[in-house]
């Protein structure tokens, strides 16, 4: 193993630092919440966030949390800690990591800022088989009542049956009973605005996304990785909406200003699968090749791949239902592909970096259909390599950079010609 040599992202946003601030607000409200006596929630996977804004409910995600702890190389201490419990080197990195800082003795100060131990969990199985068994040990370890949410995998593409989406319905409402049982306050006005909320973040999402259409970018997948924690945590709530208002107005007059990443950009480039947060600086390497990372999935996989338009506040909970199911993280292969494909059409993207986490059992198993469908379609070529986003440990910065010189160099190469 080379020594690994870490660097955070360069951001070129005003509203990036606004959406950090955003972040470290947002857990600070929930320990204050956990020190008046509030339950604090635990929820997995991709529950929907605009439910437990109806119940005034403090919940922590778990696929933040070891973002937040990765983004300063700790997450391989905490990983560390759950495979001495006994959790195989082969489970999720993700999980592994927040079960760490869940059984660990002693944290670091850092992850103490975001800490704050469960008294209820609510969890799912969407959208992969680990979000279906980890929280089971944090029951356990903390003694504390769980509700489970079954959500369907989506077989059917990209329209999804009534009773797939009733089913659906169903399951949250038992969690919204759940949590009232254990002393939270039910509003269906406030869903019914959260939902409207939602609805106005992805529209302004879209929007942003609009302009990043743009050449040069003028926003690179680094701004884009911080500007997509609204879609993770702040869904339905006015703070994202605002957010996203400040961030689409900064680019539109970026772009009014042909004001690009890069004074002489060269190629645009894509990165699907988890990138190293523990090293965002990877992103900006090959801009030295006059290259930008101009989108990443991962602000897909979060929730922003859905067509706003299905969303109706006065059918909330069905609103909520069909944009889960139809989500391109629900396990169906064809809307995930085509996603893709026509992202890299309207991006102008000139290579793909498809980047494998190996303990992930969900997104490598898209990378070859994605590989042939991207050269099929829009003819350019992709790069595909190991590198685990969250495990520190398994990086290896000389290949990883010897891997993006390499392709980059052979794209500029085929420009030439």
């Amino acid at each position: 193993m080379t020594t690994k040599v870490t660097a955070p992202g360069k951001k070129s946003l005003q509203t990036s630092l606004e959406i950090g601030k955003a972040v470290k607000a947002y857990y600070a409200n929930i320990k204050e919440a956990k020190e008046k006596g509030v339950p604090v929630i635990w929820s997995y996977g991709l529950i929907p966030r605009e439910i437990f804004n109806a119940l005034d409910a403090p919940a922590i995600y778990l696929e933040h949390l070891p973002v937040v702890i990765g983004t300063k190389q700790l997450s391989g201490h905490y990983i560390q800690i759950a495979e001495e419990e006994g959790f195989s080197r082969d489970v999720c990195a993700f999980h592994r990591c927040f079960l760490g800082c869940a059984v660990a003795k002693d944290r670091e100060p850092y992850l103490e800022k975001f800490f704050a131990p469960p008294d209820i969990i609510v969890a799912t199985n969407l959208p992969c088989m680990s979000e279906s068994k980890s929280f089971l040990y944090v029951a356990d370890h903390y003694g504390i009542p769980y509700h489970f949410v079954d959500a369907p995998i989506n077989t059917w593409g990209s329209e999804i049956p009534d009773y797939a989406v009733e089913y659906y319905v169903d399951q949250l409402q038992g969690a919204i009973d759940f949590l009232v049982e254990h002393g939270f306050n039910y509003n269906r006005d406030k869903l019914k605005e959260s939902v409207r909320l939602s609805k106005r973040l992805v529209e302004l999402w879209n929007g942003i996304d609009g302009y990043r259409k743009a050449v040069p970018s003028p926003m690179s997948s680094v701004d884009g990785f911080t500007a997509c924690y609204p879609l993770v945590s702040l869904a339905g709530t006015q703070l994202g909406v605002t957010l996203y208002e400040n961030l689409l107005e900064e680019l539109k007059q970026k772009v009014e200003r042909k004001e690009g990443v890069l004074d002489n950009e060269k190629l645009r480039l894509m990165w699907f699968g988890v990138p190293p947060v523990y090293n965002m600086g990877l992103l900006n390497y090959v801009e030295k090749y006059d290259a930008v990372v101009v989108k990443s999935m991962v602000e897909y996989i979060v929730g922003g791949a859905y067509d706003p338009s299905i969303m109706d506040t006065n059918r909330p909970l069905e609103s909520l239902a069909y944009k889960s199911l139809i989500d391109i993280i629900n396990p169906t292969s064809e809307n995930m592909v085509d996603f893709v494909v026509k992202t890299v059409k309207e991006f102008k993207i000139d290579g793909l970096i498809g980047s494998v986490k190996r303990s992930c059992g969900l997104l490598p198993g898209y990378m070859r259909l994605i590989k042939d469908a991207v050269y099929k379609e829009v003819g350019i070529p992709t790069s595909i390599f190991d590198l685990d986003g969250m495990d520190i440990r398994e990086y290896d910065d000389v290949t990883s950079k010897a891997n993006l010189d390499s392709f980059v160099e052979s794209l500029l190469a085929s420009k030439r010609k």
